[in-house]
């Protein structure tokens, strides 16, 4: 095995000058970022805490940002430790134990050791590990220390948890940009979000098409950020992140390109499994592989409209890519935006993006109804006391026969605010529909579609 020492050094150049500071492309602190800070700031809690989302969403980056803000508060640089297990000089792959007993010139035994440690799933036996590690923190054995690790590969992980990390390790999930994290880091001024996207209204054109990666948000133009985002999730998310699974990763990718093509449709195991020459079987574990790279994302069929479904749709989910620049970064079109059905798409896979984010901080559940083969409902959001429901279109109108489809769903499920998405200027109301375009809705997803209060 390689001695990973020396890159340990190089990613920690802090430890031999100590006022080194990180220069980092992108100095905005996303929201998710005070919530690790409040983290590392409570003493009382020993748990480790895992960051899960697939690559290129900036979880190195956040990682580099907490670094970077402890050395400038004095942290001794020696109690700073950062390293990525998923660096390309390593020719072999590396026990956090190594990493761990590295003792850094300006180790102060005052302060708690900070351990930063990037796409841990490359690691040896990295469960093990950190479920020891907090029970040694825990049992007030030697210095006291924070675990922060952050994987790609969320279904490692989530196994780790369920065989050794119960209550050792909390998962947070960090998925690409929403809009107004978007805007953030495509606007230099520091202004109120309405103002920027007044003075500038290409934003809500240029993140459909550029997708919610951080590292593309500035790339010119827009295909060359399509087609780096192409190499980074089929070399890396797919190519090396499954590599260890024992799969046939071609027939892998070219399921994931399906499913992102097809982003948001009715998953069929038995039409996929024929359309790649495999076994149901192994499709299946193919889809839960991908899951768990966060590179596409289930939604389920509400449980109160499904007993009226067809019996074969009743566990049937739809599948969406977990960021809607995938869509147009695989499209076989050269401007995947132009093509209504892509567009449709890359609307919806939106739309769904800010939904999780509101659902996951509302305590609230989310899913698609559906009661027969003609009557189908986008998004519906439950809360403890009120419901929403919602249908996406990217037509600049809102077109009588869709309001009417809607309408009569969002009767028949008994949903209490009802809203129609949709790609026009028009605001209003109609057939009791509420009309919300679409850049007002990115600009305020919890006044539309948030709870009650």
């Amino acid at each position: 095995m390689a001695d990973p020492i020396p890159i340990l050094h190089d990613q920690n150049r802090w430890w031999s000058d100590p006022k080194h500071r990180e220069t980092l492309q992108f100095p905005y602190r996303r929201p998710i970022y005070e919530h690790i800070r409040e983290y590392l700031g409570d003493s009382h809690d020993s748990r480790a805490l895992a960051l899960l989302g697939p690559r290129q969403v900036g979880k190195t980056t956040l990682l580099r940002q907490l670094a970077d803000d402890l050395l400038r508060r004095d942290w001794p640089p020696g109690n700073i430790t950062f390293f990525d297990f998923s660096d390309e000089r390593l020719v072999a792959a590396v026990s956090p134990r190594e990493i761990l007993a590295a003792a850094p010139i300006g180790l102060s035994a005052e302060y708690p050791r900070i351990f930063l440690l990037d796409e841990i799933q490359e690691a040896v036996a990295w469960q093990r590990w950190l479920k020891s590690a907090v029970d040694h923190v825990r049992r007030g054995s030697g210095q006291p220390a924070r675990f922060i690790v952050t994987g790609s590969a969320a279904t490692s992980l989530r196994e780790g948890g369920v065989e050794s990390g119960q209550g050792r390790w909390d998962e947070v999930p960090i998925e690409g940009l929403t809009f107004a994290e978007f805007v953030r880091l495509s606007v230099p001024v520091e202004e109120d979000l309405s103002k920027s996207v007044a003075r500038e209204p290409q934003l809500v054109e240029r993140y459909l098409e550029i997708g919610g990666f951080p590292a593309h948000v500035r790339t010119e133009p827009p295909r060359e950020a399509r087609r780096q985002v192409r190499e980074d999730i089929a070399d890396r998310a797919i190519l090396r992140d499954l590599r260890h699974a024992g799969v046939e990763l071609d027939r892998v990718r070219r399921l994931f390109v399906y499913l992102v093509a097809g982003s948001g449709q009715v998953w069929s195991q038995g039409k996929r499994a024929d359309d790649l020459e495999a076994n149901r079987k192994s499709v299946g574990e193919w889809l839960s592989l991908l899951e768990g790279t966060r590179l596409v994302a289930r939604l389920e069929q509400d449980s109160h409209s499904r007993s009226r479904a067809r019996a074969q749709l009743r566990s049937q989910p739809k599948i969406f890519a977990s960021d809607h620049g995938l869509i147009s970064a695989f499209s076989s079109y050269p401007e995947p935006l132009e093509v209504p059905e892509v567009r449709g798409r890359v609307f919806e896979a939106v739309v769904f993006r800010h939904l999780r984010e509101l659902v996951r901080a509302g305590q609230g559940s989310l899913s698609f109804a559906r009661l027969d083969d003609d009557l189908e409902l986008d998004f519906l959001v439950r809360y403890p006391r009120h419901t929403v429901g919602i249908e996406v279109t990217a037509s600049t109108e809102a077109r009588s026969r869709k309001l009417t489809r809607a309408a009569e769903v969002m009767q028949k499920t008994g949903i209490d605010r009802r809203l129609l998405i949709h790609g026009g200027l028009e605001a209003g109301h109609a057939k009791d529909i509420e009309l919300v375009p679409f850049h007002e809705f990115l600009m305020a997803p919890q006044r539309y579609a948030g709870g009650p209060g």
